[in-house]
C-alpha cells in the first residue's frame, strides 16, 4: 500500500473498505514521519512547535476502480 503513495513526509498509517451505500470506498490513513523536519507553509521557516491538529480527509484517485478517501492530520 505504501508504494502507491508517495506523499512526502508522511507514511501509511492503516487502510481498510469502507462501505458507503452501493459503493466500496478506500479508506488510507496517513502518519506524520517521524524525524522529518516540519516547515511553515506561509514563510518556509523551521517549525519548532505544533500548535494544533485536526484531521483532513481528502479525496484521491481511484485505486482498481475503488474510490479513494486520505484522511491525514493537518499540523499547524
Amino acid at each position: 500500500m505504501a508504494q502507491l503513495g508517495g506523499w512526502v513526509g508522511y507514511r501509511v498509517g492503516e487502510w481498510r473498505h469502507e462501505m458507503r451505500g452501493a459503493l466500496r470506498w478506500l479508506v488510507v490513513e496517513l502518519a506524520p514521519e517521524p524525524g522529518v523536519a516540519r516547515t511553515c507553509m506561509g514563510c518556509g521557516g523551521r517549525v519548532e512547535a505544533i500548535h494544533d491538529r485536526t484531521m483532513r480527509r481528502v479525496r484521491d484517485l481511484p485505486v482498481f476502480g475503488d474510490p479513494v478517501e486520505l484522511r491525514l492530520p493537518r499540523l499547524r
